[in-house]
């Protein structure tokens, strides 16, 4: 028995054993791109070997071991997650069940859809679009965004370009065309194992005499199949394209910056992470004093001072702008400080959105002048935040920082008049606020800097908060000041070609960056179209397949008269009836050609 037909013999356990082992890897907090591949072409395999059996408790154990495995990665980043760990297990049990589900619909969908499509191209490109769209809405739907799902924020390699065109869904229909470019290569090894394990049992006994030879007659010639199968033929060409659409991210190669060029702007950003401590053993948490002590050490060095998500705490009336203005004389001109804040409303807003009683989290830009811009976290953390805070419901806006020249510049050479400065475009959002391609939509223009305070209670899921905001930086083509205040939370700049985090844990520190001067504030393409617009496209790739076969199926019916029109109604025709078969999902017997010989003709 050879290794290609255990699946055949096998395929219960083959496939029971592999998608959980790999689901160990590829479904961590920040899952990676290739060991998701390889899930997925794995799921597949199994959807083709057991659908046509009717193997359903075969696919609802799949699912309950993958839920299982992804609890167990999981279990140490959640475990005090909410207030209780049995709470925390039993979110992230639930939370694990309906992702896989999701999964599993989306294969089985898949699976229908290519069966009831006619064209090779189409065959192909279905169940990617479908597995992009699954997501898209999972992440819509889902109160944590791409938390939990099984979308790849991690090591894309030669596919990150793509963020910039088509964000997190030009990444998960990448995924899966290539699971099913890895599932029919391999599906084609499993099945040619049975062929010849078939024509071995069959195969004739030889005569020793040649009887054609004795008659004077030539043997016929055998009936030869093409050398390369449509399935086959599709399958190269799929793969071909995917390896092309890799050739952009070595031929322009993204590195950060300089921060000394006539053409480039520098200036310095920090993270306030005051660590207050006695023989290197910690001795509380800081307080606002610490904030402001370690933030006027830093002034010399950044313009732009974040505190991390909730530094400080406001409870009374008029507590926050008290605070602020005792801060305010300390911030030197052209400095400001980014605070992240709680405090509790004790007023309901007029709009319905803020409630007394409850709590919101913020950030605050201060400067010498005063307040010059503010944001309120939209995105809570069910459960843990959700009951006891409001969310807002305003996205983020940009200020301008007017940027004056260093020393060694001269006011004329630095910029133009009349106020000689280089504006410098900043947003803001905040710790789960990242979690959604949507974070930034709302923008006119192409930010510099995206200011982001967070606070994560595991080092797991400050790499996968830290993983989701490099992707949302990159789809807006900026660069993020990811400060993170948690015990195990990580921080650095992100975007504009550094991947690489600064620190984990507690600890001030300071960087210099640099943008282009001037600088360009054209939105990227996915930022300027919206998820909307690149499902749309997916959805028109996976349709190119029908309506080219609509338009060759005219030209032979019409002789080359009027082509043209009749081709767009052909195709427009076949495209309706794709969606319809897509919606309705109609079952197809393989064996009907057979028996349609056999109705009656009405």
């Amino acid at each position: 028995m050879s290794l290609s037909s255990v699946p055949i013999r096998y395929p219960s356990r083959v496939y029971l054993t592999l998608a959980p082992a790999l689901a160990l890897g590829a479904l961590t907090p920040a899952p990676s791109f290739a060991p998701l591949v390889l899930l997925l072409a794995v799921l597949k395999l199994h959807a083709t070997a057991s659908i046509p059996r009717r193997a359903w408790r075969s696919g609802v154990t799949q699912i309950v071991l993958i839920s299982l495995a992804t609890g167990l990665v999981h279990a140490a980043p959640s475990w005090h997650a909410l207030s209780t760990p049995f709470t925390s297990l039993a979110v992230l049990s639930g939370l694990s069940a309906i992702m896989a589900a999701i999964a599993a619909l989306a294969i089985v969908g898949g699976y229908w859809a290519e069966r009831n499509v006619q064209t090779h191209w189409t065959r192909t490109t279905v169940f990617p679009a479908a597995w992009a769209t699954t997501w898209a809405v999972a992440e819509r739907c889902s109160p944590i965004g791409q938390l939990a799902t099984w979308s790849p924020v991690a090591n894309v390699g030669g596919y990150s370009w793509l963020r910039q065109v088509g964000g997190q869904v030009a990444i998960n229909w990448v995924v899966a065309a290539w699971a099913v470019v890895i599932a029919n290569i391999t599906g084609a090894w499993i099945m040619s194992s049975g062929r010849d394990e078939d024509a071995a049992q069959e195969e004739p006994i030889v005569s020793l005499i040649d009887e054609d030879a004795l008659d004077g007659r030539s043997p016929p010639t055998p009936h030869r199949s093409p050398a390369v199968s449509p399935e086959a033929r599709r399958t190269l060409i799929t793969a071909g394209l995917l390896l092309a659409l890799a050739i952009p991210s070595y031929v322009i190669t993204e590195l950060p910056p300089p921060v000394s060029a006539p053409d480039i702007t520098p200036f310095g950003v920090a993270c306030a992470m005051p660590y207050p401590q006695r023989n290197g053993h910690l001795t509380g948490p800081p307080l606002l004093r610490d904030y402001v002590a370690e933030s006027k050490t830093l002034q010399s060095q950044a313009k732009i001072i974040l505190w991390p998500e909730s530094a400080v705490r406001f409870h009374s009336p008029g507590e926050r702008e008290d605070a602020l203005e005792k801060i305010r004389p300390q911030i030197a001109n052209g400095t400001y400080y980014g605070i992240g804040f709680e405090e509790l409303l004790h007023t309901d807003s007029p709009d319905g959105v803020w409630k007394a009683g409850m709590r919101r989290n913020g950030l605050v830009l201060l400067g010498w002048e005063g307040v010059v811009y503010e944001y309120y976290k939209r995105n809570l953390v069910p459960i843990a935040e959700s009951f006891s805070m409001t969310p807002s419901n305003e996205k983020p806006s940009i200020f301008t920082m007017e940027l004056s020249h260093p020393r060694s510049w001269t006011a004329p050479s630095w910029a133009p008049g009349p106020n000689y400065t280089r504006p410098i475009d900043i947003t803001a959002s905040i710790c789960l606020d990242f979690t959604t391609a949507s974070s930034f939509a709302g923008l006119p223009s192409r930010p510099a800097l995206i200011l982001a305070p967070a606070r994560t209670w595991h080092t797991a899921i400050g790499l996968a908060m830290w993983e989701q905001a490099k992707a949302r930086a990159e789809e807006v083509g900026s660069m993020v000041l990811w400060c993170d205040g948690g015990a195990g939370g990580v921080s650095g700049i992100a975007g504009r070609g550094v991947h690489a985090f600064r620190q984990v844990g507690p600890g001030s520190w300071a960087q210099t960056v640099s943008t282009q001067w001037p600088y360009d504030q054209c939105r990227t393409v996915f930022s300027a179209a919206g998820t909307t617009a690149v499902l749309a496209i997916v959805w028109g790739i996976a349709g190119m397949g029908s309506v080219g076969a609509a338009f060759r199926r005219v030209e032979a019916r019409e002789g080359g008269a009027g082509k043209g029109v009749f081709a767009l109604a052909g195709g427009f025709g076949n495209a309706a009836a794709f969606v319809r078969s897509l919606v309705h999902r109609e079952r197809r017997d393989e064996e009907r050609p057979l028996l349609d010989g056999t109705r009656t003709l009405a």
